[in-house]
């Protein structure tokens, strides 16, 4: 190393080594996600002199970020995360090259050629459906994965190398809480049923985006089997609703008549028409139905006598939440009117004061406790606590499990949990094994190039036979997600264009094993480079796993007759046994074909 580069990274290769420190050096590592945790890690990763690191965020800086992400101030707001966490990180050590990607990570350009290229992948992100993703591009592209978030003093670290350790979708994960659309239009229990009406029903009927979203929404509530005739009245509501919105952008100038029609519809006709069904109250208590004029003369004092005199932490009267929600309808209303539909931000104080007038007077209706606009925020805006200090903890234990990956060190991984207890602080465990049965990292990967211009279905058949070795047509089946192009009953589509069954370069086809007895193939396509000028190419052929037997038993009850092995990955984790190989890069020379929670 250079003088300077070795006063910089003095304390690192006292740790480390020179010769790891230089693996450090020249290593790629990809960050998915800017908030709390990303911010922690883009500064640790930089001061720890990674050679080049790439960070992918969609979202924009608000102020509720401020407490805990500590690259953004306040000038940054409305600006991009990514883009300004790689500008503040960048002057802490110029030497690290920082690319910035304000972009969705599951855009088209994010292949599993662009995974490929890194050493390791850290996931930062806060959602279920997001860390699936990532998940399933990094056992793709074989790239170790380390999953990692926080909630209040909680927090998990997960190291994953896909094929010799559990992967994220081994395990089952909970699922966002949905709620009947019969319970939040027509029966509330709960604040929660109340803040969602007013949050993702009333105030984009009023305010937001026309679009068929509701139509769906009954659909999909009809498929599941509630009430027809309340969802048809609901269907009445709603199209009323759209009459009112109409009524309100055009008496703008004095939209005070409007507003007390929309809150007399809302907490008093629809209530009463609710309480003719006699049949729906036999089991609940009934709502009192409430017009405005009757709110506004309302004197009682709120329910919590000792509530503090913050406006965030009161608990508002009946006469309060009546002149709050007027007061944000009409503000709203001129906003959308404009031309901007509106959409709710718990940062945004008109869209939180409205919803939280709206809940508050339905809860009132249905006697159900109400809540103060902190409470509301917290709620609507799906705050889970973050506390800075457990993000710098995390990120510090993700950062030592990436060191172990970039050196290879893979039986030194270990799963971290993180929780406040009295006898401990940390609980490490090594990794498990893959889920035999996961769906994910348990079928076989196959990086396939194309030429989109000439490549056909029949070309994909062809290579299922040239590299899986699969020699009965009938015993498999290719599809594009869920639309079934080839089956034994189905070959129309053999002789067509990829590009003319809407399959192109990016997508992934499904090879399967209609018998059950050998693994799911998932061909990666890829288009081809100048040096290759087939239809189609595969570097190498792929001997298929084979499912395990409890899993063949399940697929298929009646084929006893057939011997079945432990599957190909599952093999190799157990003989590998962790093994601390040589890398080619850091994965390992076999890898070449190509926690939990929040932040």
């Amino acid at each position: 190393m250079a003088g300077e580069t070795s006063a910089r990274y003095g304390a690192a290769v006292a740790a480390l080594g020179g010769q790891e420190m230089e693996r450090v050096r020249e290593s790629r590592i990809l960050i998915v996600g800017a908030g709390g945790i990303g911010c922690e890690l883009l500064k640790n990763l930089v001061l720890t002199g990674v050679g080049h690191i790439d960070i992918i965020d969609l979202d924009t800086i608000e102020l509720s970020n401020l407490n805990r992400q500590f690259l953004f101030h306040k000038k940054h707001i409305n600006q991009s995360k990514a883009i300004v966490a790689r500008d503040a990180a960048s002057a802490f050590n110029p030497d690290v090259r920082i690319v910035a990607h304000h972009a969705n990570i599951k855009s088209h350009q994010f292949d599993v050629a662009y995974y490929a290229s890194f050493d390791v992948v850290l996931s930062a992100l806060d959602n279920l459906d997001t860390r699936r993703w990532v998940n399933r591009m990094c056992v793709m592209a074989r790239v170790p994965l380390i999953e990692s978030g926080t909630a209040g003093f909680l927090g998990q670290v997960q190291p994953i190398r896909p094929s010799y350790t559990e992967c994220y979708d081994c395990t089952e994960h909970p699922t966002p809480t949905t709620f009947p659309v019969c319970t939040i239009r027509s029966t509330p229990s709960t604040p929660v049923h109340c803040i969602v009406w007013a949050k993702s029903w009333l105030l984009p009927q009023l305010f937001g985006e026309l679009d068929n979203s509701d139509e769906q929404e009954f659909s999909e509530a009809a498929k599941r089997g509630e009430d027809a005739a309340e969802l048809q009245r609901l269907r009445q509501e709603a199209q009323q609703m759209l009459t009112y919105r109409e009524q309100l952008y055009a008496s703008l100038n004095a939209p005070q008549v409007v507003c007390e029609r929309i809150f007399d519809k809302l907490y008093s006709v629809d209530i009463q028409r609710l309480l003719s069904m006699d049949d729906m109250w036999e089991h609940r208590t009934r709502p009192e139905p409430l017009t405005f004029a009757s709110a506004c003369r309302d004197t009682s004092s709120p329910t919590k006598s000792d509530a503090p005199t913050l406006r965030d932490r009161r608990q508002l009267t009946l006469a309060e939440n009546a002149a709050l929600f007027v007061e944000t309808a009409t503000a709203l209303a001129k906003r959308a009117a404009s031309g901007t539909p509106v959409a709710f931000d718990k940062d945004d104080d008109e869209t939180l004061g409205f919803v939280t007038a709206a809940a508050n007077l339905r809860a009132r209706v249905y006697h159900i406790p109400e809540q103060t606009r902190f409470d509301t925020k917290q709620i609507a805006g799906n705050i889970i606590p973050a506390i800075a200090t457990t993000n710098a903890i995390v990120a510090g234990l993700v950062v030592v499990e990436a060191l172990h990956m970039l050196a290879s060190r893979w039986s030194e991984l270990r799963v971290v949990s993180l929780a406040r207890r009295s006898t401990r602080l940390f609980t490490t465990f090594p990794c498990s094994l893959p889920n035999p049965k996961c769906g994910v990292c348990q079928d076989t990967y196959v990086r396939v190039f194309i030429d989109p211009e000439s490549a056909t279905l029949q070309h994909v058949l062809d290579a299922a036979h040239s590299y899986l070795g699969y020699e009965d047509d009938a015993d498999l089946s290719i599809s594009a997600g869920a639309r079934i192009l080839y089956d034994a009953d189905l070959d129309d589509n053999l002789p067509k264009l990829l590009r003319d069954l809407h399959v192109h370069p990016g997508n992934t086809l499904s090879v399967v094993d209609e018998n059950g007895v050998m693994s799911t193939a998932q061909f990666v396509l890829e288009g081809q480079s100048d040096t290759k000028t087939s239809p189609l190419y595969i570097e190498k052929a792929v001997q298929l796993g084979k499912r395990s037997c409890a899993e063949k038993e399940e697929s298929d009850d009646e084929d006893d007759g057939v011997q079945v092995l432990e599957s190909a990955p599952l093999k190799r984790a157990r003989d590998a046994d962790h093994e601390n190989s040589t890398p080619k890069r850091i994965r390992a020379q076999n890898d070449t074909d190509d926690v939990i929670v929040l932040d």
